[in-house]
């Protein structure tokens, strides 16, 4: 029984393969990370109703941090789903034909199972890990968690490195 090699030769590295090794653009990454999650956050809560700023912050230096590092393991995550989608193309006929297409449309197709478990992990990381030492309500909680997977989902991932 011979056995195909998996074919990440015609991968030419889309942009999401970042998020598995560590380069320069990491010290780009992370601050931004940590810049669009505290944004997202604080006007989430300020349309969710904490118009006193000291209170927004509260919350901010509390979980912050939490929000930032279980973003990115779910960005790994998602980066995860959308390369074993890659290796598994050589032996899943439907898979494979995703590769037959042009260069830009094969990235793009094989990104969005990624980005969709991404922000998914993003929600439910937020919902149930984040936020459950703290006083905000279920609903808060919720929509708060829906807000940072839409606004923070590694969209990045649908970018080609090579057009």
């Amino acid at each position: 029984m011979k056995h195909k090699s998996v074919k990440l030769y015609n991968v030419m590295f889309p942009l999401w393969f970042f998020f598995f090794f560590p380069t320069w653009l990491w010290g780009i990454l992370l601050p931004a990370n940590l810049g669009i999650d505290s944004l997202v956050l604080l006007v989430t809560l300020k349309k969710l109703g904490f118009t006193e700023k000291q209170d927004r912050k509260e919350i901010w230096k509390k979980r912050i941090w939490y929000v930032w590092m279980l973003g990115f393991l779910s960005d790994f995550l998602g980066a995860g789903v959308s390369l074993l989608l890659m290796m598994a193309s050589d032996y899943v006929p439907f898979l494979g034909a995703i590769y037959d297409l042009p260069y830009i449309w094969m990235q793009i197709i094989s990104a969005i199972p990624g980005v969709i478990v991404a922000g998914l992990m993003i929600y439910f990381f937020n919902r149930y890990l984040s936020f459950r030492k703290t006083d905000l309500t279920k609903e808060q909680i919720h929509k708060l968690a829906l807000s940072l997977a839409i606004f923070t989902a590694p969209y990045t991932m649908l970018i080609p490195l090579y057009w």
